[in-house]
């Protein structure tokens, strides 16, 4: 098995928005993005492809593919009995490819204009994956020379009431294709995790193609369960995470095709990092977009401190897009947020 890491330093921004659902909507809850700067509902493939990589924070120009999960915060308790939400910005993240090139169907790039939403307690979801399962959260502490000390949870967010030196939340989609695109359906039902959650296992029926799975993991630095609560936007237990490709076409091929395997073979899930010779390096990835352009440009709302979540597909005005490629910005990088 092959595994290439995508190590992405900061959010792109965060909007209660969701291209992929509703292009002309709020949507239900807050997300955090990484990848363009274009994160507007009428976000199309050809603006993610069209992205300078100056207004990305992908740290690969090849790849302009939109990521997004729900948003982090933290709640603290105030005196009056009442809540103060803060979300957490310090995040980082790297989307891990992993692909087998010994198994049947072979692996493919993903094509023009696909998308792709996954959810923690979808069918197959609690098999295979790093830990038993495709989603697991870990809190881990630094204890010297590069050591870590975790604990881990799987199935389900639990947020723990205790520090941790990063809180870890990853989770891997699904790799078996049937062809769609993911946009005439319920952005889901077109993928399907193989029959024993495995990346080289088989692929249910009706399923006879395969894509690289993505497994995207979250890092919350500084991590203090002990001292406020977490939630996520959603206020849901399960997690999910969303995927737009923005891929230059035929690149994802070929380092499918080329790039070898690395490793003694014994590593199971996690072989060595590789393929990023295939890439072109990222000089200047992009900062956080600034909640003021965030309220100027796509939706005017606080989705960084306040007393309820902000929820409700559809509730609130979307401002119409004004620009083809770029934002139009006016600040640079931020996003406000605690750790």
């Amino acid at each position: 098995m092959v595994k290439m890491c995508l190590f992405y330093p900061n959010p792109s921004g965060h909007a209660r928005t969701d291209p992929i659902i509703t292009q002309t909507c709020a949507s239900d809850h807050v997300h955090s993005f990484y990848g363009p700067q274009n994160f507007h509902p009428d976000t199309t493939y050809n603006d993610l492809l069209d992205t300078p990589p100056s207004k990305s924070s992908s740290p690969w120009v090849e790849n302009q593919s939109l990521y997004w999960h729900p948003s982090i915060y933290r709640i603290t308790d105030e005196d009056d009995g009442s809540e103060t939400y803060e979300r957490i910005s310090n995040l980082e993240t790297s989307p891990y490819y992993r692909w087998d090139n010994s198994v049947s169907p072979a692996t493919v790039e993903f094509p023009p204009e696909f998308r792709m939403i996954a959810y923690s307690n979808d069918e197959g979801a609690d098999a295979g994956g790093e830990v038993g399962e495709n989603l697991f959260v870990e809190c881990c502490n630094f204890i010297g020379n590069d050591n870590e000390e975790c604990t881990s949870s799987s199935g389900t967010i639990e947020f723990p009431r205790k520090n941790c030196s990063f809180l870890g939340i990853a989770m891997a989609m699904p790799t078996c294709w049937n062809g769609g695109l993911g946009i005439n359906n319920n952005h889901k039902d077109h993928m399907a995790y193989t029959d024993d959650g495995t990346v080289h296992g088989d692929c249910p029926s009706g399923y006879n193609k395969r894509l690289p799975q993505i497994q995207l993991f979250v890092r919350v630095n500084n991590y203090q369960g002990a001292k406020y609560r977490y939630t996520l936007s959603d206020a849901s237990t399960n997690w999910h995470v969303d995927f737009m490709n923005g891929w230059k076409q035929g690149k994802l091929n070929n380092i499918i095709k080329n790039c070898p395997i690395t490793g003694n073979g014994n590593e199971g899930y996690n072989p060595p990092c590789n393929c990023d010779q295939f890439l072109t390096e990222n000089p200047n990835p992009s900062k956080a977009v600034c909640d003021k352009d965030v309220r100027s440009l796509i939706l005017d709302e606080a989705t960084d401190t306040f007393k309820q979540l902000p929820r409700t597909t559809c509730n609130g005005d979307i401002i119409p897009k004004s620009w083809d490629v770029d934002p139009p910005l006016t600040c640079n990088g931020g996003g406000g947020g605690g750790g």
